[in-house]
């Protein structure tokens, strides 16, 4: 019951590796997959949480987003917010990517609420 990634070992098989704790605060339903910090190695972009939990249950809430940082061998390092600016608030449902002629923007829906658009490299 881990957050994951699964890694093609070129042996016709993957090898699963657990994402950071902070991949783990909450349920993450938006993922996008992308080089975001120019550096040649692919990182993921997550958002998450889920408020229609039963009441005994309580409200999954405790991500604002989540930048992995990857380092080409397939593991990745969680960057904190105040260095990477993402930051997320709401039931993330969709993390995508748009590359316009000039900007690369990062695409965020999330359920009753306006779409968030971040710009980067």
């Amino acid at each position: 019951m881990q957050s994951s990634v699964f890694i093609n070992n070129g042996k016709g098989g993957f090898t699963r590796k657990a994402l950071p704790a902070e991949a783990q605060f909450s349920p993450m339903y938006g993922i996008s997959v992308e080089d975001f910090d120019g550096d040649g190695n692919k990182d993921i972009v997550m958002g998450g949480n889920f408020y229609q939990s039963k009441p005994e249950a309580g409200i999954y809430d405790a991500s604002y987003g989540v930048f992995l940082k990857g380092d080409g061998k397939g593991n990745f390092k969680s960057i904190p917010q105040t260095t990477s600016g993402l930051f997320s608030k709401g039931a993330v449902r969709d993390v995508a990517v748009v590359k316009g002629s000039k900007h690369k923007m990062l695409v965020i829906a999330k359920n009753d609420d306006k779409i968030q658009i971040m710009e980067y490299k």
